[in-house]
C-alpha cells in the first residue's frame, strides 16, 4: 500500500468474487493494442460478434450497423478461436502465504483474467487444475460463458496432495490437442526436471508454451532474524530454526534455482516468468502479452 490506499495486486487479490476479479485485471489490460502474431485480417470470413471497445474499426460491419444499429465485428477463421490451455498448480505447496493470500489465490485471478482476455481476442480458453493427476478440465470454448465456467471451476478448487504434477502434464496432451497456447502457472517445486519435460513436449506438439512461476515473497527471502517454524505443506512435516544463520544462503540458494530455471527455459523453447505475489497482477499480465 501507499499513502494507505490499496494497489494492485492487493485490491484484485481481496476480491472474493474470481469472476469481478478476473475481469478487473482484464480491463485494466486491455488496450486494443495487442494481437497474436498469427492473427491479422484473416482469409475467409467466418461470422460476426458483437463490437468490443479496442476492435479495429476496420473491422466494424458499418452496413449491417446502419441496419440494425449495433456494432459488429467481422471475424476471419485465422482470428478466432485459437486454444488457450490454462494449466494451473492445485498441488499443497500453492497454499503457502505468509499472509493472507496464497499463491493459488494469485495464480486464479491470474488464470481468470487470461480467459476473460482470451474471449476478447476471439480465442478459445480451456482449463487443467492439476495435481498429482488432471482433476478437472474443460475443453475448448468461446464467449463470456467459458470464461465463467473457468472461473467457477478454479473457485471449488483446493490445493492439495503431494508430489509433482508431471503426471497431471502428461494427461493434458488430451486436452491440449489442437495447436495453441499452453501456459502453466505453478511453483514448480516438486519434479522440475520431469515438470520441464513434459512442457517440451507440448512445444514439440506446436504450441507456444508460457510458465509462470509464483513464489511467496518468504520462499525468496526469509527474515533476517527471529525464530519460525517451517512447514512442508504437502507432507506436513514440521522444524523450527532461527532465520539469522540461514537468511543468506538460502537467499542465494533460490537466486541460483530461479536462474538455473529460467536458463532451462530459454534452451527448451518457452517463455518464462518467475515473480512472487506480491508482483502486479496487471503488470505480470501485460508482459505475458507483449510475449506473444
Amino acid at each position: 500500500t501507499a499513502n494507505g490506499v490499496i494497489e494492485d495486486p492487493d485490491i484484485f487479490l481481496s476480491i472474493e468474487n474470481l469472476e469481478l476479479a478476473g475481469r478487473g485485471i482484464a480491463d485494466s489490460v486491455w488496450t486494443g493494442a495487442h494481437r497474436s502474431r498469427t492473427r491479422g485480417p484473416g482469409v475467409e470470413f467466418e461470422n460476426h460478434r458483437d463490437y468490443q471497445a479496442g476492435d479495429d474499426l476496420r473491422r466494424v460491419n458499418w452496413a449491417l450497423y446502419a441496419r440494425q444499429r449495433r456494432l459488429f465485428t467481422r471475424e476471419s477463421i485465422i482470428e478466432t478461436r485459437r486454444p488457450v490451455y490454462l494449466l494451473i498448480d492445485a498441488s499443497g505447496s500453492m497454499n503457502v502465504a505468509h499472509g493472507q493470500y496464497s499463491k493459488f489465490n494469485y495464480a486464479t485471478r491470474m488464470a481468470a483474467s487470461l480467459a476473460f482476455l482470451a474471449v476478447r481476442q476471439g480465442d478459445a480458453p480451456a482449463l487443467g487444475i492439476l495435481t498429482d493427476e488432471l482433476n478437472t478440465t474443460l475443453p475448448p470454448g468461446t464467449g463470456n460463458r467459458q470464461a465463467l465456467q473457468i472461473c467457477a471451476a478454479l473457485s471449488g478448487t483446493e490445493p492439495k496432495n503431494t508430489g509433482a504434477i508431471s503426471e497431471a502434464l502428461a494427461d493434458c496432451r488430451t486436452l491440449c490437442q489442437k495447436k495453441g497456447f499452453a501456459i502453466l502457472i505453478s511453483d514448480f517445486f516438486d519434479g522440475e526436471d520431469e515438470t520441464f519435460s513434459e512442457l517440451t513436449s507440448l512445444r514439440a506438439q506446436g504450441h507456444d508454451v508460457l510458465a509462470l512461476q509464483v513464489l511467496d515473497p518468504y520462499e525468496v527471502e526469509i527474515p533476517k532474524s527471529g525464530d519460525y517454524e517451517f512447514i512442508d505443506t504437502e507432507t506436513g512435516a514440521q522444524f523450527k530454526t532461527s532465520a539469522e544463520p540461514l537468511h543468506e544462503s538460502h537467499a542465494r540458494a533460490v537466486a541460483d534455482w530461479r536462474e538455473k530455471l529460467k536458463l532451462t527455459a530459454a534452451e527448451q523453447d518457452l517463455r518464462w516468468q518467475s515473480i512472487t505475489t506480491n508482483d502486479s497482477l496487471v503488470e505480470v499480465v501485460r508482459r505475458w502479452l507483449d510475449m506473444v
